[in-house]
């Protein structure tokens, strides 16, 4: 592609800007009329800092996000699955089944933040896959292996964020050293499955 092209191509309203411009929408809008009031709700107003912590950090991760990766021509599959790991999310916190926020409650055994986790590492694993695809990154023998250390440091990233709430928010409610493992556990069964999945695939084609 010329230079001429190329500039073509960055001015032009790609499926990232309509993304981001729709969740950051979407995001200000809980914010307002949902996610602050339930937030007071069920965690007190004196821990209303807590929320404003993780909201700045969300839109921080979605504008290096969209600056970043909007020189690439990102597939729309992708974005759609990160959609799905941001709307299980809100859920989370928004919608209630037994009287309680759907993230306290448990569905066969296991916590509904558990679920959450796996089915946003599952994503996270097929982008930073396509992401090796995409930059011909040779990996030929650990390339598995690879993603899944990149995955769960990335969730290691934010369960150091919430330790790091745990020690400076009183009342918080991020959980302790036996919640932050399951996190870990259930980032790596995500992996995992995405995994045995595409080995399912590749078998089958």
């Amino acid at each position: 592609m010329d230079k001429l092209g190329q500039e073509s191509f960055n001015l032009r309203v790609k499926n990232l800007d309509i993304f981001w411009s729709l969740n950051l929408f979407l995001f200000l809008w809980m914010c307002q009329f949902a996610y602050v009031g339930r937030f007071v709700e069920y965690r007190g107003e004196g821990n209303l800092h807590e929320f404003f912590v993780y909201a700045l950090l969300i839109i921080i991760a979605l504008g290096f996000g969209w600056k970043y990766f909007r020189q690439f021509q990102v597939p729309s599959y992708i974005l759609v699955l990160v959609q799905v790991g941001i709307l299980i999310h809100f859920s989370g916190g928004l919608l209630e089944a037994g009287g309680e926020r759907l993230y306290d409650n448990t569905i066969f055994g296991i916590r509904f933040d558990k679920y959450v986790h796996l089915v946003n590492a599952f994503i996270a694993a097929i982008i930073i896959n396509y992401i090796l695809f995409l930059f011909d990154v040779q990996v030929p023998r650990f390339k598995y292996l690879f993603v899944i250390f990149i995955v769960l440091g990335l969730g290691a990233i934010i369960e150091i964020i919430e330790y790091l709430v745990m020690l400076t928010v009183p009342g918080n409610g991020v959980g302790d050293y036996h919640n932050n493992m399951q996190d870990l556990l259930a980032n790596l069964v995500g992996c995992l499955l995405f995994f045995v999945l595409l080995k399912f695939k590749n078998r089958s084609s």
